[in-house]
């Protein structure tokens, strides 16, 4: 059920008006570019009163994500393959080398996006819950779909119509609502809807040289990057961190706002160094633990 048309917007929204059913139990996957658009904690707040009781960020998913990166990649340059690996949380970027450029798919590290991390650790820790992801990005509909690893997906936009819709106040005072996000919490991975926000949290200095890394964003530069590639390799670049969307994910179809690429990345900043100075001790980070066992690889 998608929100591409107005009429299907209208639906789509009565939909989830009339979804929060009070026998059942909701949980919302936060996009770390929410901040972007939202207050912290503003955001959290209004979202526990809009129905959801359990309400997350992406960031220990990002964290996985990475953790999973640096295992693929030291596997393969361990074995001296000659491969320029592409990132993949952006499923747009999935979408186009699928259709466009189909012999290299084998090029894409076949792990999922925070997004698909965090629905398979919710399914161990929260599987009575319905899970509902809220980001910048479209594309995230199709990927959900294909994947199942979350229940629904909205953009900001449409949880804007939401909040509208359901007077929710853009500031909450009611302390039973003023909690912030819940477990698997994590600090560094905040800055992943940035341009090179991924390379910069894999920590890859025993695994990569800076020269070995190119970051871009932007549907032409990726053209550009794909038609360049030859046998499997761009250039003498061994991981491609890209993104879709001018200036990262901070910038997708799904924002509501007119701040500047620029000010959005302030904000994200803004934020990580915030969490760093007063939430660090609040006994709600994820551990590695946590995530034993689970098995964040894909298949493309």
């Amino acid at each position: 059920m998608y929100c591409y048309g107005s009429v299907k917007c209208i639906f789509f929204l009565v939909y989830l008006i009339m979804v929060f059913e009070k026998d059942k139990k909701y949980l919302c996957l936060l996009a770390p570019s929410f901040v972007s658009e939202f207050d912290y904690p503003n955001i959290v707040y209004r979202l526990r009163m809009l129905g959801f009781e359990k309400v997350l960020e992406l960031t220990f998913g990002a964290k996985m994500v990475n953790l999973t990166y640096y295992s693929v990649l030291k596997e393969n340059l361990d074995k001296g393959e000659k491969k320029t690996w592409i990132s993949s949380p952006c499923p747009t970027l999935v979408n186009l080398i699928r259709l466009k450029y189909p012999h290299l798919v084998e090029n894409l590290i076949p792990v999922h996006s925070p997004m698909g991390s965090m629905g398979l650790i919710c399914k161990r820790f929260y599987s009575d819950y319905t899970v509902v992801f809220i980001g910048p990005c479209l594309t995230k509909k199709t990927e959900a779909t294909e994947l199942g690893t979350v229940d629904e997906v909205l953009t900001f936009k449409e949880l804007e119509q939401l909040f509208t819709e359901n007077n929710i106040p853009e500031v909450v005072e009611d302390s039973r609502y003023c909690v912030s996000f819940d477990k698997f919490y994590n600090d560094y991975t905040k800055i992943y809807p940035i341009s090179g926000g991924l390379s910069t949290t894999l920590n890859y200095r025993n695994l990569l040289k800076k020269k070995d890394i190119l970051v871009k964003e932007g549907s032409e530069n990726l053209t550009k990057i794909f038609d360049g590639f030859k046998d499997g390799m761009y250039k003498k670049y061994k991981f491609l961190d890209l993104l879709t969307c001018e200036g990262g994910c901070i910038n997708g179809p799904g924002m509501i706002g007119n701040r500047s690429v620029r000010e959005r990345t302030k904000r994200v900043l803004r934020y990580r160094d915030y969490a760093w100075q007063y939430e660090k001790d609040l006994g709600k980070s994820g551990q590695k633990i946590d995530a034993k066992d689970i098995d964040f690889k894909r298949k493309f």
